[in-house]
């Protein structure tokens, strides 16, 4: 093998048997990590040293070692689609989390270290082949993972895809009837209700949530603030634009704080709320947007609908 073959082979991940067809046997191999040229991804799958360390690389390693028909799934399928969902609780303690798959039914349940397999039948279009790897369609991985997780989690996920177009707005509802004889389809429904793909963030979709359990009028998502032209000059996170009150979600603060401003030749109160304190105390958070938003529609009440 010459100098270009192997560096062709290790460029991708291969078991032995692959690199035996290239003429490097199991010894070779060996030598090849240890000495630091090669690493190994999964039991049984090895890449080159050089090759970034990626959730692609490890799931195309997957693929390769588990049974015929596994397919990626649950959250390692929605990064592979590109939606960054929350991670597995289960998960929290690893430096990196275990590749999601599942084996069609009839298939032993493989248990190899750095997977997380499951039994399940996968109907026709459900599978798709992002870069060669078998991966749920976005709709099967939606679906699975609202079904999973509790009501905000589930809502942001479905945000999340929603707003990556990988689910069309008006195709969420259809997820309902897809998947009605499967568990969770109340969790789904609940999700499907409560998604909005306006969202641009789950700490947007946590916030929202959050103040819809604490009896707040809904709040309008993106809400784009335009010129007497129409030209867009800002957004806010969340806004009731009846009320001219909208929320920012910033980095820099310890503390919801209130500021009046004048856009487009309008009175605003804005709300900058740290993302940091949304996420250590929600409570808190949500009380001091409501007290804000009260006060509000109190010294308007004469000119505003609350």
């Amino acid at each position: 093998m010459t100098p270009t073959d192997l560096s062709v082979l290790l460029s991708r991940p291969f078991t032995l048997a692959v690199a035996a067809r290239h003429g490097i046997g199991r010894s070779v191999v060996r030598r090849l990590v240890r000495d630091g040229d090669v690493r190994r991804v999964i039991h049984g799958v090895y890449v080159g040293a050089h090759v970034v360390d990626t959730l692609e690389v490890r799931a195309r390693a997957a693929v390769m070692v588990l049974p015929r028909g596994a397919v990626v799934c649950g959250r390692t399928a929605a990064w592979l689609h590109g939606v960054r969902v929350p991670a597995d609780p289960r998960d929290e303690a690893r430096r990196t989390a275990p590749i999601e798959v599942v084996v069609p039914v009839g298939a032993a349940l493989p248990r190899r270290h750095g997977c997380r397999a499951r039994v399940m039948a996968l109907a026709a279009g459900e599978v798709v082949w992002p870069g060669g790897i078998p991966v749920t369609s976005p709709i099967r991985t939606a679906a699975d993972l609202v079904r999973t997780s509790d009501r905000d989690t589930g809502v942001v996920v479905l945000d999340g895809f929603l707003r990556a177009g990988l689910i069309p707005a008006g195709a969420s509802a259809g997820l309902l009837g897809r998947y009605a004889g499967h568990p969770g389809r109340y969790r789904l429904a609940e999700a499907v209700r409560l998604a909005d793909g306006r969202s641009a963030s789950e700490d947007e979709t946590r916030l929202r949530l959050a103040l819809l359990g604490a009896g707040l009028p809904p709040v309008e998502v993106g809400w784009e603030l335009r010129s007497a032209f129409g030209r867009i000059i800002g957004r806010f996170a969340l806004a009731w634009p009846a009320a001219r009150v909208g929320v920012e979600l910033t980095a820099d603060r310890q503390w919801v704080r209130a500021r009046h401003r004048s856009i487009a030749g309008q009175g605003w109160l804005v709300l900058e709320c740290p993302t940091a304190q949304a996420r250590r105390d929600p409570a808190a958070t949500v009380a001091r947007i409501g007290s804000e938003w009260r006060l509000r529609v109190r010294e308007n009440a004469g000119d505003i609908a609350a």
